[in-house]
């Protein structure tokens, strides 16, 4: 073999290598896409179609009553360019089980190898493109979904399908805002105001010193209501003192607490045609020898009690600073809600507007602009960096169903093999698969079963389900089902076949 033939087969080699790789490459991208897979093509849930200025920001009222804002730049390229002019929005909601049925996404958590099934509280897709493109959230200018909902659980998280990685990925908490309301009134803290008064210690009279012989209410001082026959004794430092004083009849006597605990002021006031005079002193309470001992005994037991009600106070002061703590925690976030609320309120009332104007040009040529109404709705509101498929969503685990192993069969009897089978639950926003090839029948709630066969939905209705009688003793069932005719097979007639 000459050198010519050896390279001709070497680059025919290296070709088939490379053909080979591309393939896988194909392969491994179909699958990524295919994750997500409507069991019935003609029937998925449709996307709406928008267009917003990149550059000015725009917003999108969905007819929902979900709202999207979009500030100034919030689109890339796939090099993280700032992109200019008009991007078309693809977006759509799946909001009740017929939807994420349909729509082929999954609705099932696996957390701890614990497998969860999502009630769901409002999902939605949106895509963006540029001439065809797909671009990407500007990490510095996120846009914003105002979700609408009639949950207003705050159990419900925020996920984000990873199409990757096939997992649905935390990302937190949604908030939840009431269109048309007023604003949330904000928590003050709870402060103790109410005084622990200690208690003075008693002293015994000082023969050397001037006592001073007046009768005061010592009830309006709760440190001194627990001693009976009180005097009051010039304080050592009181230098001020005049005899002459004591020769007065005074007209008021006031008693003050001094700057230092434990030591009052007496006040003398005399206010007459012949004298206009005050004088004040330090003293501080004294008891004869007689009434000490028992006084003391008081006293000691009064301080005893002070000093646990000091001890409660600082914890009670601890667990108030943490009350306080999470109550200004809860304010900020209040404050925040009340302030996207009004700004949505303003949106909306600007965007409801601009129909009535539109519908009053427009009536005469018989065009009438439908007023979506979007006041008094509740939204979940959460900024997001990237597109695709974001759910507010609660984990739910039924650790107690019936499981029952199913047989499907057509309207003459004969068995069937769907292509995929789920279980719905009246009032429940979420669906069931299969567990293990059995179906988890809901113990007390109604129950209905749809999937596919050949191509078409297939169903049972919740009036057929209960018909069954399916206890806790049901091993295995036989389900009739019935399926839809190939002209009825689309999104339209299914949801309204299902949810009337």
């Amino acid at each position: 073999m000459n050198r010519k033939s050896i390279l001709i087969i070497a680059a025919i080699i290296v070709l088939i290598i490379l053909i080979i790789s591309k393939c896988n490459c194909r392969s491994e991208t179909n699958t990524v896409v295919k994750f997500v897979h409507p069991p019935i093509e003609q029937a998925d849930v449709p996307f709406s179609d928008f267009v917003v200025d990149a550059s000015r920001g725009d917003t999108i009222m969905y007819s929902s009553g979900s709202v999207l804002l979009f500030p100034p730049d919030a689109f890339v390229d796939k090099n993280g360019n700032v992109v200019k002019g008009n991007i078309n929005i693809k977006y759509r909601e799946f909001s009740n089980p017929v939807d994420q049925f349909l729509s082929g996404i999954p609705m099932d958590y696996d957390s701890g190898g614990v497998k969860y099934t999502f009630e769901s509280a409002g999902m939605c897709d949106i895509q963006a493109f540029k001439n065809g493109e797909p671009v990407f959230v500007n990490k510095n200018s996120k846009p914003e979904i105002n979700l609408a909902t009639t949950n207003i659980d705050p159990a419900q998280n925020l996920y984000y399908l990873d199409t990757v990685t096939q997992q649905w990925v935390n990302r937190g908490k949604s908030d939840i805002l009431v269109l048309g309301k007023s604003n949330l009134e904000v928590k003050n803290p709870v402060i103790e105001t109410d005084d622990l008064p200690k208690p003075v210690q008693p002293y015994k009279v000082d023969g050397e010193l001037p006592i001073i012989k007046v009768t005061i209410d010592t009830g309006s001082f709760a440190e001194l209501m627990a001693y009976n026959n009180l005097k009051f004794q010039l304080d050592k430092s009181e230098n001020r003192f005049n005899g002459e004083d004591s020769k007065i009849v005074w007209d008021d006597i006031k008693l003050k607490k001094g700057s230092k605990y434990g030591m009052y002021n007496i006040q003398f006031i005399k206010a007459s045609e012949n004298i206009n005079k005050s004088v004040e002193y330090k003293v501080r309470p004294v008891l004869e020898e007689k009434d000490y001992a028992k006084a003391i005994r008081i006293y000691d037991n009064q301080l005893k009690k002070y000093n646990q009600k000091i001890e409660d106070r600082k914890l009670a002061d601890k667990a108030n600073k943490a009350q306080y703590l999470k109550d200004s925690m809860e304010n900020l976030k209040i404050a925040k809600e009340n302030e996207k609320t009004e700004r949505l309120n303003k949106i909306i009332e600007a965007k409801n507007a601009e129909i009535e104007k539109i519908n009053a040009e427009t009536l005469r040529y018989n065009r009438y602009v439908a007023n979506e109404n979007f006041t008094n709705r509740i939204l979940r509101n959460f900024t997001f960096d990237r597109f695709g498929i974001w759910n507010c969503d609660n984990p739910i685990h039924d650790s107690n169903p019936i499981l029952v192993q199913p047989e499907f069969v057509d309207n003459v009897g004969k068995p069937i093999k769907l292509f995929t089978a789920m279980l719905f639950v009246k009032n429940f926003n979420g669906l069931f698969e299969l567990y293990d090839y059995k179906l988890p029948v809901s113990r007390d709630r109604e129950n209905m079963i749809v999937g596919v066969y050949k191509g078409r939905f297939a169903y049972i209705t919740y009036e057929d389900f209960k018909k069954l009688n399916i206890t806790a003793d049901t091993k295995s069932q036989t389900f009739p089902m019935q399926m839809v005719s190939e002209e009825n097979n689309n999104y339209a007639f299914i949801k309204k076949l299902v949810m009337p």
